[in-house]
């Protein structure tokens, strides 16, 4: 291996500690968190994760799973304003008496947890080749 490439992999392998950090510090049942509380870019972490899956190849299912759940896991960090979103709507539905805002506060929050369950089908459909 040169040194560019065994400096490429350590530096995945720091980027997917700190995202592993933060999945394991995440306490709340919330559907999605803001996207400010990833420690690099949604980007930085995918080419991370995508290295680190061809690094092993098939030699550690019990880590080839784990990096392949915390990929998907990445539709679930959304803007700041989606994630207000959510939030309202969340409180909407647990109103004991609904308002006429019920109805659009669900409906947007509906719309944005259907982007997120899209997004992460695509990007299962990005690691089809390590699941082989």
């Amino acid at each position: 291996m040169n040194t560019d490439h065994i400096s490429r992999l350590k530096q995945a392998e720091q980027i997917i500690h700190d995202y592993g950090r933060l999945l394991g510090e995440i306490t709340t049942v919330a559907y999605a968190h803001p996207g400010s509380l990833l420690p690099h870019s949604k980007d930085q972490i995918k080419d991370a994760i995508q290295m680190l899956l061809t690094e092993i190849g098939q030699d550690n299912n019990e880590v080839r799973n784990s990096l392949i759940e915390a990929y998907v896991l990445l539709a679930k960090f959304i803007s700041e304003d989606d994630a207000a979103v959510l939030e309202k709507g969340r409180k909407a539905l647990s109103k004991v008496e609904a308002d006429s805002s019920f109805i659009e506060d669900a409906g947007q929050a509906t719309k944005i947890i259907n982007s997120i369950k899209l997004e992460m089908e695509n990007l299962m459909e990005d690691l089809k080749i390590f699941l082989i």
